[in-house]
């Protein structure tokens, strides 16, 4: 008996204090402190708010896009491999080799323009830095690369730096710090198999390079992944310009 008796009575209490609960403001104000009563309603809300922000927060891959690769003679052995991720992943590629360019070459001309309006890619791979590492007018080198961000007029863009092989004097930091968040891919602490000139890698080496920075491109931390599945086969790379040291880039 004694237990029914406390049962009701715990019944009765809960009961009451869902009434009391009902009845009470949306908000009370008791000195500093404001206490909000919290309804289904709201939970709800509250629900569907942070399923909207995670759903914000997963960035869209691209698919399909038209890739231009730029750059210098990295990009040789870089867009062998590209070729292959394109072809596997539905992508079109085409690719402007400009041997001894730098970000002075590419900054103060109008070649990445030209090449832009020829192509109209819809996503931008660039590789340079490599004649920059030993370079000492950094200030100069940090407008260039501003420059060039600025002639993409908004084109996604993944800039794979330099992979040193005896360190630099500042270059891939000021890439970094001008490019902007999750578009720069940092080869620094790669260790990369040298060719017969001790500054290009061997083809397997390029893959390798390729194949890393294809990870973070294709990953939520890249600012606009691009869909680069691993490719099972090897699929030649057949649009590609090649620009002679010579050349004075488009005035």
């Amino acid at each position: 008996m004694r237990a029914q008796i406390k049962t009701l009575l715990l019944m009765a209490a809960v009961l009451a204090a869902i009434v009391v609960y009902a009845v009470i403001p949306a908000e009370i104000t008791l000195g500093s402190y404001t206490i909000r009563k919290i309804t289904l309603a709201r939970l709800s809300r509250l629900h569907i708010e942070q399923t909207r922000q995670k759903r914000r927060a997963v960035k869209k891959t691209r698919r399909n896009q038209t890739v231009l690769f730029i750059g210098d003679s990295m990009v040789e052995g870089l867009s062998r491999r590209m070729g292959d991720y394109a072809s596997e992943n539905g992508h079109r590629l085409y690719t402007v080799i400009w041997y001894s360019s730098s970000t002075e070459s590419w900054g103060t001309t109008h070649t990445l323009e030209h090449y832009i309006a020829r192509y109209r890619p819809t996503y931008v791979l660039i590789c340079l830095g490599s004649n920059e590492l030993f370079v000492n007018d950094l200030a100069s080198r940090a407008q260039y690369v501003r420059n060039i961000v600025k002639k993409l007029d908004g084109i996604p863009f993944v800039w794979i730096s330099p992979s040193d092989w005896n360190g630099d004097t500042g270059i891939n930091d000021v890439i970094q710090e001008n490019v902007g968040t999750g578009r720069f891919f940092d080869s620094r602490n790669l260790k990369l198999r040298r060719g017969s000139d001790h500054y290009h890698p061997t083809w397997a080496a390029a893959a390798y390079w390729m194949d890393t920075a294809a990870r973070f491109i294709s990953s939520q931390q890249c600012a606009a992944p691009l869909q680069l599945n691993r490719p099972n086969t090897h699929h030649k790379a057949t649009r590609t310009k090649l620009l002679q040291p010579s050349f004075e880039g488009f005035k």
